[in-house]
Order: structure tokens, then C-alpha cells, then sequence
């Protein structure tokens, strides 16, 4: 007896075997999309802490650099616009100042200096960005 038609065995077997395959492929993508965000707010924060910098520099008096966990986002101290804080994205602080209750600070002096602090960003349990302020020269450094 010799057909020319597959079995059911072997094309559910086939059927499985590309049901993995897309799985894995949904789950890199959705990978890849929440850390291209979390790069995306990590560079923008980072922009909003030189600004505060350079603001202190620049205008002469001290600038703070702010964050609220509670409320999810971050600011300069006496700008409007503030920066929200996604959902997915996990912020610890260690070493700055705590200004209220869930708000922390790191303030920049017009000599360049800074309060200091450090700043971890992660999704889930893992960690894709750590930034430092150094308390002598105020410079924003990763690793």
C-alpha cells in the first residue's frame, strides 16, 4: 500500500514544530522592543540630568535633578516639563538626597560639582543601564 498523502501523526508534528518556532520568535521581539525602550527614556534621562548641569553652570545657582518613584517621573527642579517614567521600567537610586517623602534629588552647584548619586534602570529582574554622578566634577558617567 503505498500513499502519497502525509499522516496526521506528521503533520501535527510539523504543525508543532512551527508553533514553537513563531513562540520564540514573539517572545525576541517582544525582548528586543522593551529594551528598546528602556535605551530610549534611559538616554532621555540621562539628557534631563546634563540639563540639569549645565543649568546650574549656567545660571549660577543650584539645580536639582529630581525623581519621583511614587509619581513615576523625573525632573529639573523649577522646569515645567517632566519626563514620565514608563511602566515596565524599574528606577533604584543610591546616594541621592531624599527631598519628600518618594522624591530624591541630585543637585548640581555652579562650580560644576554635584550632591552625586546613582541611578539603575531594569526591567523585570534585570538591569540594562547604571549611571553615576560624580560629587566633585558633576559628570554623568555609565557602567
Amino acid at each position: 500500500m503505498n500513499s502519497r498523502g502525509f499522516t496526521f501523526l506528521e503533520l501535527l508534528v510539523v504543525m508543532l514544530l512551527i508553533a514553537i518556532a513563531s513562540s520564540l520568535v514573539y517572545l525576541s521581539v517582544g525582548r528586543s522592543a522593551s529594551q528598546k525602550e528602556g535605551r530610549l527614556f534611559a538616554g532621555e534621562m540621562m539628557g534631563v540630568v546634563k540639563r540639569a548641569r549645565s543649568a546650574a553652570i549656567s545660571t549660577g545657582r543650584a539645580v536639582a535633578f529630581c525623581i519621583s518613584s511614587q509619581d513615576r517621573f523625573c525632573w529639573v527642579e523649577g522646569r515645567q516639563k517632566k519626563l514620565d517614567i514608563p511602566e515596565k521600567i524599574r528606577v533604584q537610586q543610591q546616594g541621592m538626597t531624599n527631598i519628600d517623602n518618594d522624591v530624591y534629588a541630585i543637585y548640581f552647584y555652579p562650580d560644576g560639582s554635584s550632591s552625586g548619586g546613582e541611578i539603575t534602570l531594569s526591567v523585570g529582574d534585570r538591569s540594562f543601564l547604571a549611571f553615576r554622578v560624580d560629587v566633585l566634577t558633576g559628570i554623568v558617567t555609565t557602567g
